[in-house]
């Protein structure tokens, strides 16, 4: 069976070797990538949100399945979450999305608590780009993080992952058996992927465990992201965000390096309504 290659965080890490290996699996899993410290301020801002949370979702037919009647999900985390602002601005996570997406060339796709709970069933493999179909190519348009913030476990719903899948042909091709594993992890670990691998939630056989992750993917900037986030963030917390904050959150307007700026009001950047 394969398996995802396992780093360990430290000042010393050589990103580089972490990258090759995403490269060449579609995704790998980073251990102690959140300290002790941020992980803890992360479990505490979202604790009473997954509390309160019903599980399911609201939307019928295709989207109750794939989204998990067993499985809360929560966005809007900006607006409540300190430790997730900060998050939002480290070097290393952000260091993904300046190589596969180009640097400040991207959105926050979502960053979405998925909580899967005791008695769901596993999830349809997919690929993330096909969020967008049309846009789809040989270079990445979307990467993503799952930082764990419970252990990930074989019993508790661990991402199901096809290692190399990155690399094979068709929209949604077919999982032949024993080319799958499960991307187990401790809390604070984060998985990083292609958004072309093959990959879904796993089952959560438990009786009483939670798996909670937190889905930070990157999209590039001319793409719409998943999560609204104008609409989850409200203005006024937004004009309190550092400005690289703001600007992932699609509160300043995309301005590549070459081509015409995108999301402007009264043709200049959005940001002037924070700065007022």
């Amino acid at each position: 069976m394969p398996e995802l290659q396992h780093f360990q965080r430290s000042d010393d890490l050589d990103w580089d070797r972490v990258f090759a290996a995403f490269d060449r699996d579609g995704g790998v899993i980073v251990e102690g990538f959140l300290d002790e410290a941020l992980l803890a301020r992360l479990q505490s801002d979202v604790a009473p949100l997954v509390a309160k949370k019903t599980p399911g979702s609201t939307t019928p037919g295709l989207w109750t399945e794939f989204h998990g009647e067993q499985t809360k999900r929560i966005t809007g985390l900006p607006a409540v979450s300190p430790a997730w602002v900060e998050l939002l601005q480290d070097e290393a996570y952000r260091s993904m999305g300046d190589r596969y997406l180009g640097r400040n060339e991207y959105w926050l796709n979502t960053g979405q608590l998925i909580c899967i709970g005791p008695g769901e069933t596993a999830q349809m493999l997919h690929r993330d780009e096909l969020n967008w179909p049309h846009a789809m190519r040989d270079d990445e348009i979307t990467v993503t993080a799952i930082f764990a913030l419970t252990d990930f476990t074989e019993e508790n719903g661990a991402t199901v992952i096809a290692p190399g899948s990155n690399h094979w042909e068709g929209a949604l091709p077919e999982v032949p058996p024993g080319t799958t594993c499960r991307a187990t992890m401790p809390a604070g670990s984060a998985l990083l992927y292609s958004g072309k691998v093959v990959h879904g939630g796993g089952a959560n056989t438990t009786e009483d465990e939670w798996r909670v992750g937190l889905h930070a993917g990157f999209c590039r900037g001319w793409l719409r992201a998943e999560e609204n986030h104008q609409l989850t963030v409200p203005l006024d917390v937004a004009k309190t965000l550092p400005a690289d904050v703001q600007y992932l959150l699609g509160f300043r307007s995309y301005d590549p390096a070459f081509g015409a700026r995108l999301g402007l009001i009264d043709y200049d950047d959005a940001g002037r309504l924070l700065e007022g």
